[in-house]
């Protein structure tokens, strides 16, 4: 089998090229992807992934909405600036944002996406009515 060589790839990589383009492809056994998906949707690790989130997020969260109550007004100030800059022509806006609330925005983040995986790796519950 000789198989065309792109041409962005360099010369050390085409022997690697052609070695992997020779392997012939293969349908996945039968049941694979639900092995895998047992492994990713493992029982405990949720339960440790929502603890983490939770101790991640909550202290921050605290933290910005003090931060929202003792300096509101300048947050208000901040915003107006944007906005009016965002409408006019010129590009003066003045704003400042503290180092310790970006790393508390940037910890909330980290704890959403701890929270999602967590959410998405849990093993779907089956919904019964009772009559």
């Amino acid at each position: 089998m000789n198989h065309a060589v792109p041409p962005d790839i360099e010369p050390a990589e085409r022997r690697t090229h052609e070695l992997l383009a020779n392997v012939p492809p293969r349908a996945l056994p039968l049941g694979f992807r639900d092995a895998v998906m047992r492994q990713v949707a493992g029982g405990g690790r949720m339960t440790w992934e929502w603890i983490i989130a939770a101790a991640l997020a909550l202290p921050s969260l605290a933290f910005l909405a003090h931060q929202l109550s003792t300096n509101g007004d300048e947050f208000s100030a901040a915003l107006n600036n944007v906005i009016a800059t965002a409408t006019a022509d010129s590009a003066d806006a003045f704003f400042f944002i503290d180092g310790a609330t970006v790393f508390a925005l940037v910890l909330v983040g980290i704890a959403s996406l701890i929270a999602a995986h967590a959410a998405i790796a849990a093993p779907p519950r089956r919904m019964t009515t009772q009559r």
